[in-house]
């Protein structure tokens, strides 16, 4: 062999070689694992052309050569497997048996080769040389393994190349698959021609596999982020953060999930290489996202499901010109459930647990801003203070109580009511969407509600029902409501005659220490 095809196969060996030292560091991360056995294989494939080329034995000579064919198929094996992997698709279990299979095959018919004669057409012989070895004819086995080897290829370099073509739409980035193209038309061209019209000394399908190995090697080692970020030790700080995290590649693809996230959420199915999209589509299930506080101010307390606050941090790392990005999840649960008690508190009458007056009026300029259709009803409770003075205060407030609880009980029914304490024996209830019908549905099921009777259990009151007119401020629609109110309450002198004289029996026959 000549002088240059000896520095041409150094060159390519060396070259095969390169892969197999750098990714030996990253071998342990399963997603990497396939790329580095494509490369050891490759390797072993030169290490074989080297014996075959020095041969100086007939049995080195036949052999090195037969068992290329195995190894060859293992390469197209692994080749198609690290483009499925990069591209994040998964084999069936069929194809990896089958792929397993037809190997052990191919193996066991390349070792048997002198008896049957499929690969070459020639029995091992002790005397044997390079010169006749080389015009050996080939077997039918060699064709079906070499069709084999060219749709496992093919079907890997198409789906690669498909991929490379969207993501460089992307991301702008040209470098993959113009190369992977050219690789790919190049070593076919140089396959057929050495098999069927020239032959070379040094397999050009050897050449070519090399050139793929190397462009794969450069595509993820160099420039895939995960890879980078394996070796820049800083997974092992991610590791030790309380904090749940996520990692996004350049394309906002999710690359690693920290353990105590998929801990709590693993359930919803999150996986390596979906959008960040999704991710949340998922997480939402079962939690409420933030990046601000006042982003969930005006989203109803949900005591289902966790708080989490977001923070997205880009991350740059050495040797790599794009950037990711390490989304922080702090849970807030606690937190927000505090602030929710401490709002319930500020916005709540402690006592009947309907809205109070600073509700009223810290939300009337948001009610008037997006409800056109608003109904209001005020209510005055009648006889509080003569129940206060004749049954003693706890009689009193158990008056409120009750009036209240018809009007949460509304609740049930209508999912846009808001009941308010304004003070005293003075409720509100604003319904967002109102019309004529629907208020009188209302009024009809809370004096249904008050009747009872035990003429002390009975609840009576006065009453303003409005509906709001175009624009009309809370302030006009209250005054409008109190007037129909006191109209009505003015009509109702001889319900109060009546109920002190029942007071006044129901005190007479009741302990005064009751009263208090």
């Amino acid at each position: 062999m000549s002088t240059f095809s000896w520095v041409i196969y150094s060159l390519f060996a060396g070259l095969a070689l390169i892969p197999v030292i750098k990714l030996d560091e990253v071998r342990s991360n399963q997603q990497y694992r396939v790329l580095w056995f494509l490369s050891l294989l490759v390797f072993v494939w030169a290490i074989l052309i080297g014996f075959n080329l020095t041969a100086e034995t007939a049995f080195v000579l036949y052999y090195s050569r037969l068992l290329t064919y195995p190894i060859v198929f293992g390469i197209s094996y692994t080749i198609y497997t690290t483009f499925q992997m990069y591209i994040k698709n998964r084999s069936s279990k069929l194809f990896h048996f089958l792929a397993l299979s037809f190997f052990f095959i191919d193996v066991l018919v390349v070792l048997t080769n002198s008896t049957h004669l499929w690969v070459l057409k020639m029995s091992y012989d002790p005397n044997l040389t390079r010169e006749i070895f080389n015009e050996v004819s080939r077997g039918w086995f060699f064709l079906v393994h070499t069709i084999v080897c060219y749709i496992i290829l093919l079907l890997g370099f198409g789906r690669m190349l498909v991929y490379l073509a969207k993501k460089e739409k992307e991301t702008e980035d040209v470098f993959p698959f113009p190369m992977i193209l050219i690789s790919l038309v190049l070593g076919i061209g140089l396959n057929i021609t050495h098999l069927f019209f020239i032959h070379f000394p040094i397999d050009p399908t050897f050449l070519f596999v090399v050139i793929v190995t190397f462009l794969l090697y450069t595509i993820i080692y160099k420039r895939d982020f995960n890879v980078n970020l394996i070796l820049s030790s800083r997974t092992f700080l991610f590791s030790k953060m309380r904090e749940m995290y996520v990692i996004l590649d350049p394309q906002r693809q999710v690359i690693e999930y920290s353990s105590n996230l998929m801990e709590r959420f693993g359930h919803l199915g999150f996986r390596e290489g979906e959008s960040v999209k999704e991710f949340f589509r998922k997480l939402k299930y079962e939690s409420i996202c933030y990046h601000d506080i006042t982003e969930i101010k005006a989203i109803p307390y949900d005591a289902k499901k966790y708080y989490l606050h977001i923070e997205d941090q880009e991350y740059r790392i050495d040797r790599f010109r794009s950037k990711g990005a390490l989304i922080l999840l702090y849970d807030e649960t606690l937190t927000v459930k505090m602030m929710h008690e401490i709002d319930e508190i500020k916005s709540h009458d402690l006592m009947t647990n309907v809205y109070n007056r600073s509700y009223f009026e810290q939300h009337r300029e948001m009610y008037e801003k997006e409800h056109e259709s608003m109904g209001l009803i005020m209510f005055d409770v009648d006889g509080l203070k003569l129940f206060n003075d004749y049954l003693g205060h706890r009689e009193g407030d158990q008056l409120l109580v009750k009036f209240s609880s018809i009007l949460l009980k509304l609740n049930q029914i209508y999912d846009d009511l808001i009941p308010i304490r304004f003070g005293g024996d003075e409720f509100v209830l604003i319904a967002k969407k109102a019309d004529q019908k629907k208020m009188d549905d209302i009024m009809t099921r809370i004096i249904e509600g008050s009747i009872h009777q035990n003429k002390l259990e009975n609840i009576s009151f006065s009453y303003g029902m409005v509906i709001r007119t175009h624009k009309e401020p809370l302030h006009s629609m209250l005054k409008r409501a109190d007037e129909k109110l006191y109209e009505m309450k003015e009509s109702r002198t001889e319900y109060k005659k009546e109920l002190v004289c029942d007071l006044e029996i129901e005190a007479n026959q009741i302990p005064r220490k009751k009263k208090s």
